[in-house]
């Protein structure tokens, strides 16, 4: 019956599923967090669990009638009842069309139109009430895509032609998963559809317009965005353009490298951004203006960090226990260091708790996030939109 509260929610290893399991977690649901990966659904489970809910982990493959079958079996064996069940269909397929093989079309399809298929002939055969809510994949402008979501729709509109329970909508998001921050304006959608206030909404298709994620340079000082930035000229006292540098490289390598490193000379306290791999860090020289001189070399052999860095840019591998900025040295194209402590603000956006939006809190909808152990690891994975979820 639609007022047990009992949800399945399906594909929950990662991305919406896993946001929707910790939701409805947090509304007071007993979850049933069903994945091809055992691990990933138990791993779900327990974080839905650490926020105070109530979640069981269960194996299922959706594109297996026998899996989709046994999922819904074993929720009414468990529980003796099932309120509604949230179908993530979470294949993305950024192939061009042109190069799009058989095989991966099939893949895809089989993924979320044929998972979508088997969840919904399952529901109308076991659901005498109750509601289903698929998610689809977002459309990424590519052909296949679209295809996939409009077989999606039309699967809903027909099977509310045929069936007035259980009632079904589709949620589109416009962008691929980030994390349940940023993700949580598609996740309250859901739980709208999936509760008792849409009573008598069915064959409904929800598009939701999610907020881009902020990238990892947000959480810098306004300063180094701006040194990072390739358009923005540095206020040096011998400002060089980009393209300018890149062709003086070599000779500055074959001119200074022997005695100082390598690199045009740049004034104490000003920054620029250098190619990835050919002095590529932010840094300062000593006091003396003669680049040659031995007190600018002394300066920069023992600076504040108390250790070399241009050691540690030509033999990072002996400084790993400097510290733990790597992640941020890699993705900023920056060498590893120290020296990249004061790069980033104290007030880090990425930390925050409030929406992207800066509307509402998400705190409401999970509970406190930070209270599980990799939830900065989620947040460090934020870049990757376009990643297929298989």
């Amino acid at each position: 019956m639609e007022s047990a509260r009992v949800v399945l929610v399906t594909n929950v290893g990662q991305g919406y599923g896993r946001a929707v399991a910790l939701a409805y977690g947090r509304a007071g649901y007993d979850v049933v967090c069903a994945d091809r990966d055992v691990d990933l659904a138990a791993k779900t489970a327990s974080e839905v669990e650490e926020l105070g809910g109530q979640a069981i982990p269960i194996q299922a493959d959706m594109t297996t009638q026998m899996d989709v079958l046994s999922a819904y079996q074993k929720v009414m064996e468990i529980f003796g009842a099932l309120g509604g069940v949230v179908h993530t269909a979470a294949q993305v397929s950024n192939t061009p069309f042109e190069e799009l093989t058989e095989g991966e079309f099939y893949e895809m399809m089989a993924e979320n139109v044929r998972s979508t298929f088997l969840a919904l002939k399952a529901a109308s055969r076991l659901l005498s009430n109750g509601w289903v809510v698929v998610v689809a994949p977002p459309s990424v402008g590519s052909v296949q895509m679209h295809a996939a979501q409009g077989a999606l729709r039309e699967m809903v509109h027909g099977f509310r032609r045929r069936f007035a329970y259980p009632r079904v909508n589709l949620v589109l998001p416009s962008r691929p998963p980030s994390d349940p921050r940023h993700d949580q304006a598609l996740v309250r959608a859901v739980r709208y559809l999936g509760s008792p206030e849409s009573a008598g909404v069915t064959g409904q298709v929800m598009d939701v317009d999610l907020p881009n994620p902020p990238r990892v340079t947000d959480s810098l000082l306004p300063e180094v965005r701006a040194a990072l930035d390739p358009t923005v000229r540095q206020p040096d006292d011998e400002p060089l353009e980009w393209e300018e540098w890149l062709d003086g490289q070599e000779a500055a390598d074959t001119d200074d490298q022997a005695d100082h490193g390598g690199g045009a000379y740049q004034p104490r306290g000003s920054t620029r951004r250098y190619p990835l791999g050919s002095g590529n860090h932010v840094w300062s020289h000593g006091e003396s203006e003669d680049y040659g001189g031995a007190d600018t070399t002394a300066a920069y052999a023992d600076d504040e960090y108390g250790y070399d860095e241009y050691d540690a840019y030509d033999d990072h591998d002996d400084h790993d226990d400097h510290d733990d900025s790597e992640g941020w040295a890699y993705d900023l194209g920056l060498p590893e260091g120290p020296a990249l402590r004061h790069l980033v603000a104290n007030d880090d956006p990425l930390d925050t708790d409030a929406y992207a939006s800066g509307h509402e809190s998400a705190k409401d909808l999970y509970g406190d996030l930070a209270s599980l152990n990799h939830v900065e690891d989620d947040d460090d994975h934020r870049g990757s939109l376009d990643e297929p979820r298989r």
